[in-house]
């Protein structure tokens, strides 16, 4: 019972956060750190947020499935994220401040927002219900 108790308390406090975090997407957190440099407020603010979102979307799966190899899984996943998503947005960002075509759109979008990690609920809900189905068998 103290387990599903603190699924549940997990999973309002990660959906809270999650919605609080695009509420006040706005302030500027690398401005109270005492960054003065607008590009480095802009990584500094782009950063927290990509970091909370997953960090708050993992405890949402765990919440979820409490399952150590999916929380395990989506730990790799915003670890890719930074490397293949993160840093280069961060590069074309910074060599092409003026561009706004589909791919830095995409990327913004990718950055600012739990998506990827949100993505793997369902896949996750599916493999488990999956496993479900064969050991019925």
């Amino acid at each position: 019972m103290q387990s599903h108790k603190l699924r549940i308390t997990a999973g309002i406090v990660a959906v809270t956060a999650l919605v609080l975090i695009f509420l006040f997407q706005r302030i500027d957190l690398a401005g109270y750190l005492g960054a003065e440099q607008t590009i480095t407020r802009f990584l500094i603010n782009r950063t927290i947020r990509f970091i909370l979102n997953d960090v708050f979307a993992i405890l949402l799966i765990y919440a979820l499935f409490e399952q150590r190899k999916y929380v395990l899984f989506a730990f790799y996943v915003q670890m890719a994220g930074m490397v293949l998503i993160l840093f280069p947005y961060f590069l074309l960002k910074l060599q092409y401040p003026s561009y706004n075509g589909p791919l830095i759109s995409f990327l913004h979008r990718l950055v600012l927002n739990p998506t990827l990690m949100l993505l793997l609920i369902p896949a996750f809900y599916f493999q488990k219900r999956k496993a479900w189905g064969n050991s019925k068998v």
